[in-house]
């Protein structure tokens, strides 16, 4: 005879002790799914490489993300970034303004001059790129950026 058989009362000891472990287990994690499901999922913080690399698919998209990255935390950084955007979706003038705006935040930011004398140069403006090229090195006499950019735009204005 099997073992059930011969005493009924263990075995629905076994089978009330293990629905007792089963409901404590069960309990506390089917609360914690609930209340997790309920909770609002926290959106992704928007890393600034994320919003130059969104320009490719949409520059419209890019920079209203630029713009509320730059609006939620104005900084030095914030701005060279929207500047950047702004260049890429081939937007000089806002680029120049978005620059000049992180220069209030860092008024010796040799990147940011070096940046609005290349968006000078897409523009064709090569006296204010010469000009705003020297500012940056300046700043910073090392910048090779600035020194490249200032060869070329004093090339350019040499050949009109």
């Amino acid at each position: 005879m099997s073992e059930k058989k011969k005493n009924p009362e263990a075995s629905l000891k076994l089978n009330l002790a293990t629905v007792i472990v089963l409901l404590v287990v069960l309990i506390p994690l089917l609360y914690t799914v609930v209340v997790n499901l309920q909770k609002p999922k926290p959106q992704p913080e928007i890393k600034p490489l994320e919003v130059r690399r969104t320009h490719l698919v949409n520059p419209a998209i890019a920079i209203q993300t630029a713009l509320q990255v730059a609006t939620a935390k104005p900084d030095y950084s914030t701005y060279i970034e929207l500047g950047l955007t702004y260049y890429n979706a081939q937007q000089y003038t806002e680029s120049i303004k978005a620059w000049e705006k992180a220069l209030q935040y860092n008024p010796k930011g040799d990147l940011a001059y070096n940046n609005i004398a290349a968006a000078y140069g897409a523009l064709k403006n090569w006296d204010a790129e010469i000009e705003v090229c020297k500012r940056a090195l300046a700043i910073n006499p090392k910048l090779e950026l600035a020194k490249r950019n200032l060869d070329w735009a004093t090339k350019m204005k040499n050949t009109k």
